[in-house]
């Protein structure tokens, strides 16, 4: 992979692993580019992206005042395959044309790192403009723990889980792997000395 000074970092792993928790205790060294974020951005309503989304998944995605309404076109698409592709068919390319831009004005106003935080790095191909892959695992009964603990039912946390790409897709592609088993501080010492 391209090494620059001004490294861009991809953070990328599996649904409750800690990438956003990485994310946090980088804030401060770092501009945090959010693919999640970046995504909420696109959805304006009227806008191109969302009439789009309306016409390939209905009204029923919509909340009051005509916003897109994530958790239901993400419990309509999860556990679905196709559905699932043809979300990412009309996202992906949007998000990385945007994420490519912020990048490159982050880049252009200070020294700081850029880590582009994104579940689907590889998928909206992001891997071409990062000079490293962070790629941030947890244990399976961890992360289901979490997801039940953020308020998410067991049997749908586990559904997102088996959803995901299995653990060797992700350490296919990863420059660094951080280990999200243990406490908030041994992630900070990991984290930290990683950066």
């Amino acid at each position: 992979m391209k090494r620059s000074k001004l490294r861009i970092i991809g953070l990328t792993g599996p649904i409750a692993a800690g990438k956003n928790e990485v994310c946090r205790i980088l804030s401060r060294r770092a501009h945090i580019i959010d693919a999640d974020q970046v995504g909420h951005k696109l959805l304006v309503p009227q806008s191109d992206l969302w009439k789009e989304l309306v016409k390939t998944f209905g009204s029923r995605v919509l909340q009051q005042g005509g916003k897109v309404n994530r958790k239901k076109l993400g419990e309509i698409v999860f556990g679905n395959p196709r559905l699932l592709k043809k979300l990412n068919k009309i996202m992906h390319s949007r998000m990385k044309d945007e994420i490519v831009k912020e990048s490159g004005k982050r880049k252009a106003e200070s020294g700081k790192p850029i880590i582009i935080n994104a579940a689907v790095l590889r998928e909206i191909g992001l891997i071409p403009i990062v000079d490293e892959v962070w790629v941030v695992l947890a244990d399976k009964k961890k992360r289901l723990n979490r997801l039940v603990k953020k308020g998410m039912s067991r049997e749908k946390a586990e559904r997102r889980i088996k959803a995901q790409k299995p653990e060797k897709d992700y350490l296919r592609i990863a420059d660094k792997v951080i280990r999200n088993d243990s406490g908030k501080s041994s992630l900070r010492k990991l984290v930290l000395s990683l950066l």
